[in-house]
């Protein structure tokens, strides 16, 4: 199955700012995470399948995993 993936405008914008490697890394990240997102993830704090954090690189993302959607929530780079 492969999930839709939703952006805030705001997280969308973050998105959009970021450095070409940071954005490129970030992406890898969400590509992966959309076509499998408990492999592509990790917990992030109590394991309940549905908050998750994706890293690579110097980006890391926290993604709401849905039926058949993934929302991005937060991102943060360390540059």
């Amino acid at each position: 199955m492969t999930y839709r993936l939703r952006l805030d405008p705001t997280v969308h914008a973050d998105y959009r700012s970021l450095p070409d490697d940071a954005r490129r890394d970030l992406a890898v990240c969400l590509l992966d995470a959309l076509a499998d997102p408990l492999a592509a993830s990790t917990a992030y704090g109590v394991d309940d399948g549905v908050f998750r954090t994706i890293a690579r690189g110097r980006v890391t993302g926290v993604i709401v995993i849905g039926d058949d959607t993934i929302a991005l929530v937060q991102l943060t780079h360390l540059g």
